[in-house]
Parts: structure tokens; sequence; C-alpha cells
């Protein structure tokens, strides 16, 4: 056990420097469980949860096309343009973009174009771009908590575990929508001073410089592809199960993101597709494969178990204890540990938690781990994969922002919202919808 947990420590720990590629980190890691006999390769393989790795990468292609094709560049500037420039109603629009769209694509790829686009308004509007794409984060974190293929850690849970995108938008998403409600109250309520005075600076010039911003057309013959095919993959993702049923074929999420990634793969141009391929996130691919099989290394030595049973019998007797403890242990642990790893530790230790006496039902469990890790991935720089994106947006465009000043930004409206999720975690409880 101890040199499965010291190989994981030593991985864990170069991946966290950000001074090599964490995919190749991740694989390496996998290799070495191997080579010291912790797992053989079959056993590797077998600890890969493929469904997981099908989901992301269809995701991942249709996602690619549309922004290839300019469609989310060309959403936030519709939108931005039916508020008329005004600031404060551009607040609030950039974050619902970001909350609404991270619901169905990666948040990565959402903090990517919304961080450079919020970037260019902020500097026209003499506004603090840090504020407004740190705010953007945490809407963006947040508002993924709504569905199955919104965050990483609901991918690898529902998949894991047996929950669909129904399963999410049914109960995590009504408490993910009024959480990203909160945080764009409280960081408006901080910021409505600097929005006022940015109102009042507004001038003709102003809004013809962010007319300018981006003047490129949308390519319609990709939107067209990529929309259908993305609305095509939601439809199998919510409707999978039934149709399973009804053709006896195993239709399961990877399957439902796969198939439309296939056939807008097949419509696409043979130039469009390399450009394509090579805007798919391959190396969060890898990633994830390599800790699956890290983390596999640390369930095949009983870690989980053991995890599982003093959690258990910290909260014996006490089942709101163990969902409250579920959210905000991990929770909080997610700032500073990147929630992609936890949600998947996690993972094991709520299948071992289920098979034990007097649990509340896995899935309150699951809403409860899913909503505190999404949400408190929030806290600081590293703890979810948006957030490392926009951090090292910011130093290499604005300056440096340093844990101290996103700390003061995100903290209160993160605990805010986390304390609001708890809160209606446990009336979900009390009431029996679960």
């Amino acid at each position: 056990m101890f040199l499965a947990i010291g190989i994981f420590i030593i991985i864990y720990a170069a991946i966290v420097s950000e001074q090599f590629s964490r995919h190749w980190v991740a694989l390496l890691g996998g290799g070495v469980l191997v080579l010291f006999g912790i797992l053989n390769l079959n056993e590797a393989f077998t600890y890969v949860n493929w469904e997981t790795l099908g989901l992301l990468s269809g995701m991942f292609v249709l996602v690619a096309i549309l922004s290839e094709a300019g469609f989310f560049v060309w959403l936030a500037m519709t939108a931005i343009r039916l508020v008329r420039y005004k600031p404060v109603y551009l607040f609030v629009i950039l974050m619902l973009l970001a909350a609404f769209l991270a619901m169905f694509m990666d948040s990565i790829t959402v903090m990517l174009f919304l961080s450079a686009l919020t970037f260019q308004l902020c500097r026209l509007l003499k506004l603090d771009p840090a504020f407004f794409i740190i705010a953007e984060v945490c809407a963006a974190n947040t508002g993924g908590a709504a569905t199955l293929v919104g965050d990483p850690p609901n991918v690898i849970l529902g998949t894991t575990l047996g929950f669909g995108f129904n399963d999410f938008v049914t109960h995590t998403g009504p408490i993910a929508v009024v959480s990203a409600l909160l945080l764009l109250l409280i960081f408006f309520l901080i910021n409505r001073k600097s929005l006022q005075k940015a109102h009042l600076a507004l001038d003709a010039k102003a809004i013809r410089e962010i007319e300018n911003l981006h003047t490129g057309l949308v390519q319609t013959r990709l939107t067209k592809i990529g929309l259908v095919t993305f609305l095509i993959a939601v439809g199998l993702l919510i409707f999978h199960t039934p149709l399973s049923h009804l053709s006896g074929l195993p239709i399961n999420g990877a399957v439902a993101a796969i198939i439309p990634a296939g056939l807008a793969i097949i419509a696409l141009q043979p130039l469009e597709r390399k450009a394509i391929i090579r805007r798919v996130d391959g190396e969060s691919i890898l990633f994830f494969a390599g800790l699956f099989v890290l983390i596999g290394g640390l369930e095949k030595v009983r870690l989980f178990e053991i995890l599982s049973e003093a959690l258990a019998q910290a909260t014996s007797g006490n089942p709101s204890g163990l969902i409250l403890a579920l959210h905000w242990c991990p929770g909080l642990t997610s700032g500073i540990v990147d929630n992609v790893p936890l949600a998947l530790a996690m993972s094991y230790v709520l299948h071992d938690l289920e098979a034990k006496p007097g649990m509340p039902a896995l899935s309150l469990m699951v809403w409860s781990l899913a909503l505190g890790v999404d949400i408190g991935g929030n806290l600081t720089p590293i703890g979810a994969s948006a957030n490392v994106v926009a951090y090292a947006f910011l130093e290499r465009n604005y300056g440096h922002v340093g844990w101290r000043r996103w700390l003061i930004v995100a903290a209160p409206a993160t605990i805010a919202a986390m304390l609001l999720a708890s809160a209606l975690i446990m009336f979900k409880g009390h009431i029996g919808w679960y």
C-alpha cells in the first residue's frame, strides 16, 4: 500500500508543479505502477473508464467544430450588442453566458475564448479584467455542475457510478442554477461602483472600438454541422437509456457523444478535418487515462475501502453529517487539489460506502459530492482546469495576480454558494427527492 501511495504522491506533486506536461506525467505514473507489479497490464486497462474517455472525446470534437467556426465568439458578441454595451448588463451577460455554456461544453473551452473577449472589453471600458475573469470562472464551474457533461468531475461520477444526463439535470441542475445566480448577485454587489463609473464613461468611440474587436464572419457550413451534431449528442445523452431499451443496443454516454462526433468528422472537408483534429484536447484524454490507472492502483491496495470505513465510523448514526461531510471536505480540498483526481478517488469511496448498512442513498451522496467539488474548485487558481487556463491568461496578458488576489475575489462568493448548495441538498434529503 505504501509504495502505491508514495508513487501517487510523487506523480501528483509533479502534476501540481506544472513544470511538466501533466498527461505524460500521469501516463508515466500508471506505467510505474505496472513496472513495480502493483497492477498488471490487464488490471491497468480494466481501471480505465472507457465510457468517460469516449464521452469526453466526442464532446471535444463537437466543441472544436463550433470553436473553429467562430460560433462562440459570435454568440458572445451578439449577446453584448443586445445589451448595447452597457457595463452593468455586460457583466451580467458574460457571467450568465459562462454559466450557461459550461453546462454543455467543458469550462476550459468556455474560458479560453471568454477570457480573451472579456480582457479586451474591460480594457476599452477601463474595468479590472482580473475581477471579471475570476468571476466568470466561478460562474462556469458552478454552471457546469448542472449537467453530466458540464464539469469533468460530473463526467467521472456519472459514468463510474451509473448516473446519466437526466439525473444530473434533475437533481444538481436546479441547485447549480440557483448557486450561479447567487454568485452573480455577490460579484455584482462587490463591483457595482466600478460598473457604474464605466457606464458614465461609455461613449460612441468606445462602442466603435468594441464593435471592431471581432469582425470575422462565422463559418456557416461548419456552424450548421457543429450545431446539428451537438444537438444530436445532447438528445442521445438525454434519451440514451430508453433508446437502449427499445433498440436492444448498448447506448451509453460514450456512444451518445461518439456517434454524432463521427458523423460530423465524415461531413467535414479534408482541410477542415485536420483543423478540427488539431483543436481537440487530446492531452486531457491522455491525462484522464493515466489518472484512472493511478487511482486504480490506490483502489487495488484497498486505500479507499479504509477511507470509506473511517468516514462511516466518523459519521456513524448521522446520515446528515455524512452528506455534509461529503460536500464540504472534498469541496474545500478541491481548492488545493485539482477536483478531477479528487472526484475519481471519491467515486471509489462512495462505492464502498454504498455497501455499508445505514448509509444515505448513493444518489444523494453523489449530488452532495459533485456540487461540493464543482463549486469548491473555484477557491484557488488550481482548483479546476478552467481556473488554471484563466489564471495563466491573466498572468500572461494582465500581469501578476497571485493567489491572494484570487482568494479575495473568489472565496467569499464560493463559500456562500457552497452554503446554499449544502442547505438545498439537505432539503432534498429531508423531502426524499433524490
